[in-house]
């Protein structure tokens, strides 16, 4: 268990580089969500965060959620996060993934607030991140919203169990059949016995069309995932 020091220690970070919303980046003190953006969030939410199957490709996973459409306020901070480098909203970020798609709960300790776990559906042996794609300019953001769930989840993590194995296009103006080529065996699981057998959370930052996580998820298949789910942060509507 955490002691003393640690609680000091966390008392000391927050007074030092106090919470903020990472969208607005506002400081938070000890508010929970930020009431200048939450107006604009309810309307971006999703109402149902499991994503059906007919608007992305599912192949080789189990299933994906989201929280939030890829619009207004939430766009602007994964754009901030991946090319300005401001890693701090990450950690607010991967708490409201946890509360919003597994219900977890927050809770105050000595001024602090923290994520306290509470009963998921769905049970998970090993969180793993997308690799970045090498471009970006700030901090690889899937890596650290799947440090924050795991920690949420009380799961191991494992942030190398993927690497590229290949470099590829950007997607963007892609296809969907464009976007499954141009990621198309990109991927390989760097150490298959770390995965056999294993339920695998696999986290990204957007969805689009699932191209990305659908060839994620086949590489931890062939390594012997008995089964991957997918999450993200935003869902982009794609058009076809």
């Amino acid at each position: 268990m955490r002691g003393e020091w640690w609680l000091w220690a966390e008392q000391l970070r927050v007074l030092v580089f106090p919470r903020r919303c990472p969208f607005c980046g506002r400081v938070l003190g000890f508010l929970t969500r930020c009431p200048d953006c939450e107006p604009e969030l309810k309307q971006l939410k999703l109402m149902i965060p499991r994503l059906p199957d007919s608007e992305h490709c599912m192949e080789h996973l189990s299933g994906a959620a989201a929280v939030y459409r890829y619009d207004g306020c939430v766009r602007e901070a994964i754009l901030r996060m991946k090319n300005g480098g401001q890693g701090y909203c990450a950690r607010e970020l991967g708490v409201w993934m946890a509360a919003e798609i597994f219900g977890c709960t927050f809770r105050q300790q000595r001024g602090i607030i923290r994520l306290e776990q509470s009963p998921v559906l769905r049970r998970f042996d090993l969180v793993v991140p997308v690799p970045a794609s090498g471009r970006e300019r700030g901090y690889n953001l899937p890596d650290l919203l799947a440090r924050q769930l795991a920690w949420a989840l009380d799961t191991p993590l494992d942030c190398g169990a993927l690497q590229k194995t290949r470099r590829t296009e950007k997607q963007e103006g892609k296809t969907a059949s464009q976007r499954m080529e141009n990621v198309k065996n990109a991927y390989r699981a760097t150490n298959p016995a770390a995965v056999e057998g294993r339920r695998v959370l696999l986290v990204d930052d957007v969805i689009t069309t699932g191209a990305t996580l659908s060839n994620c998820a086949k590489a931890l298949r062939t390594a012997g995932a008995l089964d991957v789910f997918a999450v993200t942060l935003a869902e982009t509507q794609f058009a076809r």
